[in-house]
C-alpha cells in the first residue's frame, strides 16, 4: 500500500509541475524604411534565330515521364546552352502529339548573350521611364552631385 502511495504522490507531482506557460511580452515600434535601388543595364547581342527538337514515343499514364513543363523547361536550357548564350527571347512552343503514337516538343526564338554590364546613366533612366513607368515617385539618378550632396547632408 505504501508503494501505491508513493507511485500516485509521485505521479501526480509530476502532472503539476510538467505543465508550466511560460510567458512573453515584447514592444515593437514602427521603422519608416525606404528602398533605393539604382538600376544596372547591359547590352545585348542578339544571335540569329534557333530551333530546337525533342521527340518520345506513347507512354501509358506517363509512368516514369517526365511533364510537358518539364520538358519545356529542359529543352529551353538545352537551346540556351548549345547557342552559347544567356538568354532565349521569345521563345515560342509547338507540341505535337500523335494518339498512342509520337510526341513531339520544338521550341524557336532568338538566343542574346549579354554583354557591357553598367550602372545606368540618364539616357537609359528616361528608356526605363517610357519602358515601365514608376508611379508617382520620381527616378533619381544618384550618381549627380546634387543627390549625393542630399543624401550627406541627412546623415
Amino acid at each position: 500500500m505504501k508503494h501505491i502511495s508513493r507511485l500516485l504522490l509521485l505521479f501526480a507531482a509530476l502532472t503539476l509541475a510538467s505543465c508550466t506557460t511560460l510567458r512573453k511580452t515584447a514592444t515593437t515600434s514602427d521603422i519608416e524604411t525606404h528602398i533605393h535601388q539604382y538600376p544596372t543595364v547591359a547590352d545585348l547581342n542578339v544571335l540569329p534565330k534557333v530551333e530546337r527538337q525533342v521527340t518520345w514515343n506513347f507512354v501509358p499514364f506517363n509512368w516514369g515521364q517526365p511533364s510537358i513543363e518539364v520538358r519545356k523547361g529542359n529543352l529551353l536550357a538545352e537551346t540556351i546552352k548549345e547557342a552559347g548564350a544567356d538568354v532565349l527571347l521569345e521563345p515560342q512552343y509547338i507540341y505535337t502529339k500523335r494518339s498512342f503514337g509520337e510526341r513531339t516538343l520544338t521550341v524557336s526564338g532568338y538566343p542574346a548573350q549579354f554583354k557591357n554590364f553598367r550602372k545606368a546613366d540618364k539616357n537609359d533612366l528616361e528608356a526605363l521611364k517610357v519602358y515601365a513607368p514608376a508611379s508617382d515617385r520620381k527616378v533619381y539618378n544618384v550618381s549627380e552631385s546634387w543627390v549625393k550632396k542630399l543624401f550627406q547632408r541627412k546623415k
